[in-house]
């Protein structure tokens, strides 16, 4: 396992996929010694890091469907599709308790995805002093433009990790990983396509042209990232997890039974290619 980095995109509510593949390797002893991800593919590597066997699953699929979790209602009145304080508060403070304890205690270095609002650059984290720290930054991980407010943290605004680096694949290399072991959320052969809301943005984000610019070329960086994957994959310096059935999921599914199965998925898939997975760490 020695250089060798666990990489896991976002997604939203298809991170459930991700919660599937994270079980399966705590139930088969499996961790890495570095862990890097981007929104919710940051949000399920704390618990995985914690050795919180399950608790993505109680997170995403039991309060998936929980009317403080999503709620159209609250986009109209207050701007916010995802209820942030329930997701980041109240979750992991109160209703399915995180355990910054042995988060501390692992030997695992976690790195969380952030982009920085005014230089519309990717912002790293890995170092969290404090169990506030670390909430306060995977929640600007995962604050989505239009539908989030950014978070000020250390002087900085920041907003999802997946604009800016949404598979921090490039991370890992940089921290000095040989190998590197991507979760993905998306089928093999998914293109992402240019958003049609560019114009708003320029608007919207008018003291942040960087940052503009970042969201108006977020298709041709994950694109990007696809592709050297997908070169990398070729050359057996990567080994990718993949939703290999068509996903029935959306970013912001909330209903219990589609993400149950996606999280089976993920779990059973991982299960299914661990034996290369294996062979492919210890090469």
């Amino acid at each position: 396992m020695n250089q060798t980095g666990l990489v896991l995109e976002g997604g939203g509510m298809r991170g459930a996929y991700t919660a599937g593949v994270l079980d399966f390797f705590l139930d088969e002893d499996i961790h890495f010694p570095y862990v890097v991800g981007a929104s919710a593919g940051a949000c399920n590597g704390s618990s995985y890091v914690a050795a919180q066997r399950g608790r993505n699953y109680e997170v995403m699929v039991e309060y998936g469907n929980h009317p403080e979790y999503i709620s159209y209602k609250r986009m109209f009145t207050d701007r916010q599709l995802f209820g942030m304080d329930f997701i980041f508060d109240k979750l992991p403070n109160h209703l399915v308790p995180f355990d910054y304890d042995a988060f501390l205690s692992r030997a695992t270095e976690f790195v969380v995805g952030t982009t920085n609002m005014r230089t519309g650059e990717p912002q790293f984290f890995n170092h969290f002093p404090d169990r506030t720290s670390l909430l306060q930054v995977m929640r600007a991980s995962s604050s989505l433009p239009l539908i989030a407010p950014s978070i000020s943290y250390l002087g900085e605004d920041l907003m999802d990790g997946g604009i800016a680096d949404p598979i921090p694949l490039q991370h890992s290399i940089d921290s000095g990983n040989r190998k590197h072991v991507v979760v993905l959320t998306r089928n093999d052969g998914y293109i992402k396509n240019k958003m049609k809301l560019n114009w708003y943005f320029n608007r919207k984000y008018k003291s942040f042209p960087r940052f503009a610019q970042a969201l108006r070329n977020r298709h041709q960086k994950y694109n990007q990232t696809i592709s050297k994957i997908k070169r990398m994959e070729e050359n057996q310096q990567v080994s990718v997890l993949r939703p290999l059935r068509p996903l029935r999921v959306s970013r912001l599914e909330k209903n219990r039974d589609r993400l149950h199965q996606l999280y089976m998925q993920g779990y059973q898939e991982a299960e299914q290619q661990s034996d290369e997975l294996a062979k492919f760490v210890q090469s």
